[in-house]
C-alpha cells in the first residue's frame, strides 16, 4: 500500500497557481504525518508549489494538510484524485475547524492531533472499513513521539535549512484572532526533555543542519522545560530560533540561558501598540508600556528578533500605521512581519465579525494576511490595504533600514533580509508568502 501526503499550493489574484524552485523554510507537517504512517505502508510527500502533482500517480490513498487560504487549490487537489477512484484523507487546521466544508471533498477528515487519528485511519483503509471522521478522544501527551522524514525532503529545495522540531503544544491564552487553543486545547503540553534531544541529534544526524527552529506557540511557556532543554543545546553546539510572547524580555536568567545556549531569533507577537487594539484581540499578555524595555533586554544579549504586527483591529484608526512604523523605528526592530487580520474559521473574531455582518468576502484564497475581507470599524476596507502597504514599505525603506541598524552582529545579520523584503513589499508581494 502507497499514501501520497502532499502540501497544497494557493491561487494567486491571478488565478494561476503559485509554482516556485525553491522555499525559504521547510514544514513540519508532512514529515512528521509521514512518521506516524506504520512501517508496512509506504509513503511518498510532495510540495504543490515545488513540484507539478500528477494525477496518474501510483498510489492507494492521498493525504492533504492545508490553512484556510490553500483550501481552494486542496478541493481542486481532492477532485483531480477522487475522479481516477483514488481516495482522499484530510487533516489540519482547516480541515479540523470547517469540517463541514471539507467533508464535501474528501472521504475522510482527521480532526485535531494526528497520533492516534492518523495511524487508526490507515489500518481502517486496509480493511476496507474507512469512515468518514476521526479524532482522537483525548490530547497526545506527546511521550515517544517520532522523529520527523525530513528524509522524504529535497532539502536542496529549501534556501534556509532551518530544521523544525516541538517541544510544546497548547495555549492558555485565548486571544481571539487565533485558533491554537480550539485545536491544541488551552493549556500546555510538553515532551520529555531527553525526547526532544534525542529528536534533535537525530535530525541533524539526517540533515547535517546545525539550524533547528522550535515551532511551539510559545517555546518558553513552561520555562522550567525550556531551561532544561536550553542546558542540554549548549554541547550540542546549535544555534535555533523559536516563537515567544514580549514578556520573554522580562527574565534576564531565561535571557542569558538562551544567549549562552545558541538562540539566534526569537519572533514575538507584539500585534499592536494601541490598548483599545490588543483589548479588541483579547491580547491581555502583552503589556505596551513594557515593549522598549523588552526588546532592549534581548538585543543587549544579542538576541536577534522579529516583530509580528496586525492591522485592521477595531481599536485601530487610520494614525495606527505611522504610529506603529515610528515605534518599530525607535526601538530598531530588526525585522517586522506585518499582517491584516484575517477572520480564518474556528477563531472567535470571526463569529464576532459574522455576527455583525462585516465580513464580504469568503473567498479563502484571501484569508493570507496581506487582503481586506471584512469592514474595518474606524476606515474602509481599501484604505486599510492601502495603508497597510504603504506601512510596509516606510518601514523597509532605505531610510528605516539604516536608523534599524545597530553594533550587534545580528543586526548586520539581518540586513540581506530587509534589503529582500524591502524588495517584496515594493511589489506589494508579503514577506512570508515566500517561506
Amino acid at each position: 500500500m502507497k499514501v501520497l501526503l502532499i502540501q497544497p499550493s494557493r491561487f494567486r489574484d491571478n488565478g494561476l497557481l503559485d509554482k516556485r524552485k525553491q522555499r525559504w523554510l521547510l514544514g513540519m507537517t508532512l514529515p512528521y504525518v509521514a512518521a506516524l504512517t506504520p512501517p508496512d505502508i509506504q509513503v511518498q510527500i510532495k510540495d504543490d508549489m515545488l513540484e507539478d502533482i500528477d494525477f496518474r500517480e501510483k498510489c492507494d490513498l492521498v493525504g492533504l494538510t492545508f490553512m484556510s487560504h490553500q483550501a481552494p487549490r486542496a478541493y481542486q487537489l481532492a477532485a483531480g484524485f477522487r475522479r481516477r477512484g483514488i481516495p482522499v484523507a484530510m487533516g489540519g487546521f482547516h480541515a479540523t475547524l470547517a469540517p463541514e466544508e471539507c467533508q464535501e471533498h474528501a472521504d475522510a477528515l482527521v480532526l485535531g492531533e494526528a497520533e492516534e487519528a492518523w495511524p487508526r485511519l490507515l489500518r481502517d483503509f486496509q480493511a476496507g472499513q474507512l469512515q468518514p471522521r476521526y479524532q482522537a478522544a483525548h490530547f497526545s501527551d506527546l511521550k515517544n513521539l517520532p522523529t520527523p522524514r525530513y528524509d522524504l525532503l529535497d532539502l536542496k529545495r529549501y534556501k534556509l535549512l532551518n530544521i523544525p522540531s516541538q517541544t510544546t503544544r497548547g495555549c492558555p491564552y485565548a486571544c481571539n484572532y487565533c485558533e491554537v487553543t480550539q485545536v491544541y486545547g488551552g493549556k500546555f503540553r510538553h515532551r520529555p526533555v531527553d525526547e526532544v534531544i534525542n529528536e534533535i541529534q537525530e535530525i541533524r544526524r539526517l540533515t547535517g543542519s546545525p539550524f533547528i527552529y522550535f515551532v511551539d506557540d510559545n517555546f518558553v511557556a513552561k520555562r522550567r522545560h525550556a531551561m532544561e532543554i536550553m542546558e542540554k543545546l549548549i554541547p550540542l553546539g546549535l544555534v535555533y530560533g523559536c516563537l515567544a510572547t514580549t514578556n520573554v524580555g522580562d527574565d534576564p536568567e531565561l535571557l542569558d540561558l538562551m544567549a549562552r545556549s545558541g538562540c539566534l531569533h526569537v519572533n514575538i507577537g507584539m500585534e499592536s501598540i494601541n490598548p483599545e487594539s490588543l483589548k479588541a484581540i483579547n491580547k491581555k499578555q502583552n503589556k505596551i508600556k513594557d515593549y522598549e524595555r523588552q526588546f532592549k533586554a534581548l538585543r543587549d544579549r544579542g538576541i536577534g528578533y522579529s516583530v509580528n504586527v496586525m492591522f485592521g483591529l477595531d481599536g485601530d484608526r487610520p494614525g495606527i500605521f505611522d504610529a506603529t512604523v515610528d515605534f518599530l523605528i525607535h526601538v530598531k526592530a530588526p525585522v517586522s512581519f506585518m499582517f491584516i487580520l484575517a477572520p480564518r474559521p474556528g477563531t472567535k473574531i470571526r463569529d464576532q465579525l459574522l455576527r455583525e455582518g462585516r465580513v464580504f468576502d469568503h473567498d479563502w484564497t484571501k484569508y493570507c494576511g496581506f487582503k481586506v475581507v471584512f469592514h474595518p470599524k474606524y476606515m474602509t476596507p481599501s484604505q486599510l490595504e492601502e495603508e497597510y502597504w504603504r506601512a510596509s514599505r516606510r518601514f523597509y525603506s532605505p531610510l528605516s533600514i539604516i536608523r534599524r541598524l545597530t553594533t550587534h552582529l545580528y543586526s548586520w545579520q539581518m540586513l540581506p533580509f530587509n534589503l529582500y523584503f524591502a524588495w517584496c513589499v515594493r511589489r506589494r508581494i508579503q514577506p512570508l508568502d515566500y517561506y
